[in-house]
C-alpha cells in the first residue's frame, strides 16, 4: 500500500518484503533495521514503512515493526529499532510518516505502539526531531536510561582513565594479559563462558544461547568476539556488533569473577578502543547500567564514568492507539501492500 503526500514522498508500506522489494535506504543505515537482521527477529514476520523520496527512489525514512498479541513494536529483539530518518527530511513529510505508523498498526489490530529509540549521540539532530514529531502524535517517554559511549580520537585510551581505573589497566599489563580479536572464535565456548560467568554475577542471558551462536555464525562481519587472556585461561570476554560502518555496541561484557582484583574488562575496553582507532570507528557504545531487573545499576554506571565514558538517553516511547484519535490519511492501493 502507498500513501499520498503533499511532498515530493510517497509512503511504502510492505509485509515482510523481499530484498529486491525494499526501496534502498538514503544513507549508511543501522544494522539492527536492515532486512538480515529484521528476518531473524522473532518469526521473521514484520511490517516496514518507507518515506520514498520521488526524485531519488530511496527511502529517506524507515521503521521496521513487529505484531505482538495487541502490541506493534519495534524492535522485536534487537537493541533498538525505531524509526530511522535522514537529517534533510522535512518535518511534514516526518509527521505524515508517523501518522502512517500510527494507522497502519490499527489496521492490523494493534492498540499500542511501542518504539525503543537508538541512542541519542548516534543521531542527535535526528533524535531531537522525531522525538518532538512523536510527543505533537501523543507518544510519550515511558522509559529513559543513559546509554555509556567513549568518543573515539587519536589521543590514547588510557589518558581518559580516573586513577583507580588506571592502575587497573596497568597491573592487568604487567601481569602478562594478553588482549586478542577472535578472527576465527570457537562460538559454543564463547557462548558458555558468557553464560556461566553472567550466572555467576547474577545476570541471565538476554537471549537463548542457540539464537546467540546462530547471530555468531550468521554474522561474522557484524559480530565479532574479542578476549583478555591470561596465560591459557580466558579472564573476560566481549562481543561487538558493527551497528554502522562507524559505529560498534558492545554487547555482553563477561569476565571471570576470579580475576575481579585484575578489572580484565578495562583492559579488554583498552585493545577494544585501538582496535576502534586503527578500524574508523568514531563512537564505542557501551550500553546502558541496568541490574538483572533492568533497574538503573549506579555501580555500573560510576565504573564506565571512570573509564571516560559520556552519556546520551535511550528512550522507549509509547502510544495508545485508539478509534477516536486517530489521523486523517488519502492512500491508494498499491501491488506492495
Amino acid at each position: 500500500m502507498t500513501h499520498t503526500c503533499p511532498t515530493d514522498y510517497t509512503f511504502l508500506i510492505q509485509h515482510t518484503p523481499r530484498p529486491p522489494e525494499i526501496p534502498a535506504f538514503c544513507q549508511p543505515g543501522f544494522f539492527f533495521n536492515e532486512y538480515t537482521h529484521l528476518r531473524q527477529q522473532r518469526n521473521g514476520q514484520f511490517y516496514l514503512i518507507s518515506a520514498v523520496n520521488l526524485f531519488t527512489q530511496e527511502a529517506d525514512a524507515r521503521c521496521a515493526f513487529f505484531i505482538h498479541s495487541t502490541d506493534a513494536i519495534s524492535p522485536a529483539a534487537a537493541p533498538f529499532g525505531s524509526i530511522e530518518l535522514s537529517e534533510t527530511l522535512p518535518n511534514t513529510v516526518l509527521s505524515t510518516f508517523v501518522a502512517v505508523l500510527i494507522t497502519t498498526a490499527h489496521k492490523l489490530g494493534s492498540t499500542r505502539i511501542r518504539l525503543v529509540t537508538y541512542p541519542r549521540c548516534y543521531a542527535p539532530q535526528q533524535t531531537n526531531r522525531l522525538l518532538s514529531v512523536l510527543a505533537e502524535h501523543k507518544f510519550v517517554i515511558v522509559e529513559s536510561n543513559p546509554s555509556s559511549f567513549l568518543s573515539i580520537t587519536d589521543k590514547s585510551f588510557e589518558i581518559k582513565l580516573a586513577p583507580a581505573a588506571r592502575r587497573r589497566l596497568r597491573k592487568c599489563r604487567e601481569a602478562g594479559f594478553t588482549f586478542a580479536h577472535q578472527q576465527t572464535p570457537n562460538v559454543v565456548d564463547v557462548v558458555k563462558f558468557i553464560r556461566r560467568t553472567r550466572q555467576q554475577q547474577g545476570y541471565p542471558l538476554p537471549l537463548e544461547p542457540e539464537q546467540l551462536i546462530d547471530l555468531l555464525q550468521s554474522f561474522p562481519e557484524k559480530f565479532s568476539v574479542f578476549t583478555v587472556i591470561n596465560g591459557t585461561s580466558l579472564a573476560a570476554v566481549m562481543i561487538t556488533v558493527r551497528v554502522r560502518h562507524d559505529l560498534l555496541y558492545a554487547f555482553l561484557p563477561a569476565s571471570d569473577p576470579a580475576y575481579h582484583a585484575f578489572s580484565p574488562m578495562i583492559f579488554l575496553i583498552d585493545g577494544l578502543y585501538s582496535h576502534c582507532q586503527q578500524q574508523g570507528i568514531q563512537l564505542l557504545d557501551l550500553g546502558v547500567s541496568l541490574d538483572a531487573s533492568r533497574q538503573p545499576k549506579p555501580s555500573l554506571l560510576r565504573f564506565k564514568r571512570n573509564l571516560g565514558a559520556q552519556e546520551s538517553p535511550k528512550y522507549t516511547v509509547e502510544r495508545r492507539i485508539g478509534r477516536d484519535d486517530l489521523p486523517c490519511l488519502q492512500h491508494t492501493p498499491s501491488k506492495n501492500g
